[in-house]
């Protein structure tokens, strides 16, 4: 690799970096947003369930129906929970990486030029791998291990 070609891939790879903490801290701002809006939710359906909880006339049914809705609302915020918190480490990795990124390139290191080398591999592959068409399989929700369990009022 020529001098040229080294600095304008770095080039590249910084800016490249720069979008990556930019898209995970709009990600995270995002799934903080998901979270709050899934809380104020699950708030709601807790005022109303303890609304009936006094009353006398409430037939069995409905309350049925509000502790299901707020077993719901409890799920989405665990959820949404999850999600942040993933969005959380994204963005501390790629932080991370974009900060050590710019303290080896200044020195021109091995280690900045093993990640350049690393990241060419890479794209490679995932142009390969988007080509194959393989997608994941997920458990459904229920069979998770340290799956949350509904509340019950």
């Amino acid at each position: 690799m020529s001098a040229a070609s080294t600095s304008s891939s770095a080039g590249d790879v910084r800016t490249d970096l720069a979008d990556a903490v930019g898209v995970s801290r709009t990600s995270r701002e995002a799934a903080e947003r998901a979270v709050r809006l899934a809380v104020a939710v699950r708030s709601r359906a807790a005022e109303a369930l303890e609304r009936t909880a006094q009353a006398h006339g409430i037939d069995e049914s409905e309350r049925a129906r509000l502790r299901a809705e707020y077993a719901a609302a409890d799920r989405v915020v665990a959820d949404r929970r999850a999600a942040l918190d993933t969005a959380r480490e994204f963005e501390r990795a790629a932080t991370v990486v974009a900060d050590a990124f710019d303290a080896e390139a200044s020195t021109a290191s091995p280690l900045a030029a093993a990640l350049l080398e690393l990241i060419g591999s890479q794209t490679g592959r995932t142009a390969s791998r988007s080509r194959s068409g393989r997608t994941s399989a997920r458990r459904p929700a229920s069979a998770r291990v340290n799956a949350v369990r509904p509340r019950t009022a």
